[in-house]
């Protein structure tokens, strides 16, 4: 039978062993956390992916195409406020069937583009001609608003507003339209100088209004080929 002195000698050697463990079990997870600090430091932890920001080619195409329905919406709206608008005089008749005709002009080819959903499964590099060809498209439709809104600010004169004020304020919206399809395309709106009669230059910008750096003629340059 174990004597206390045999069993208090039994307890001893084993509350050694057990800090034995413990200090071993320490200094071994020590150098784990060194090794592992090393290594971090050494080889540099890999930054996490970033996402990005900028659309994809096709959310671009199908961001224009909506902004563009929306435009033949604003298009739509203006040649029913110029049909509907009553001619004082001939001139004023002529000139509305001009800015009749221009605003027409503007859906023709935008509405044509427009009814072609773009696909998902399509290239990327067609997917780009496509966007590229819609930007010439908007361009080509704003050219014609331009034109309407030309004729519009030359029948006002001297005056702030003239006899077919309403069509231009709803040609107005119909380019702010468009110009938000060039904007969801990533696209620019194109800028156009010419000589006017008597050798003056108009310009065109990107502003609602049109700025006249001389008496100019409201004739404007050819337009690209449309295919």
């Amino acid at each position: 039978m174990a004597t206390k002195a045999d069993m208090t000698g039994f307890y001893a050697v084993g509350r050694v062993h057990f800090a034995f463990m413990r200090a071993f079990l320490g200094l071994s997870l020590a150098v784990f956390l060194v090794a592992g600090c090393a290594k971090s430091v050494a080889t540099g932890d890999a930054p996490p992916p970033q996402l990005s920001n900028k659309p994809s080619t096709f959310e671009r195409v199908r961001s224009g195409i909506y902004q563009m329905n929306a435009g033949l919406d604003s298009i739509e709206e203006a040649l029913k406020v110029a049909k509907a608008s009553n001619a004082a005089s001939i001139d004023i008749k002529e000139s509305l069937e001009d800015v009749e005709d221009s605003i027409d002009s503007a859906g023709e080819y935008l509405a044509e583009e427009a009814a072609i959903e773009p696909n998902s499964q399509e290239p990327a590099d067609k997917l780009e001609v496509r966007r590229k060809k819609l930007i010439d498209v908007v361009n080509d439709a704003l050219h014609d608003l331009r034109d309407a809104r030309g004729i519009v600010d030359s029948l006002a004169g001297e005056t702030e507003t003239g006899p077919l004020e309403n069509v231009g304020v709803a040609v107005d919206a119909a380019m702010d339209d468009l110009r938000g399809a060039l904007d969801a395309l990533g696209g620019q709106e194109e800028v156009e100088s010419w000589l006017g009669a008597g050798g003056g230059t108009r310009t065109l910008t990107g502003l609602t209004q049109v700025v006249f750096e001389t008496t100019a003629s409201t004739i404007p340059p050819p337009r690209r080929e449309r295919k």
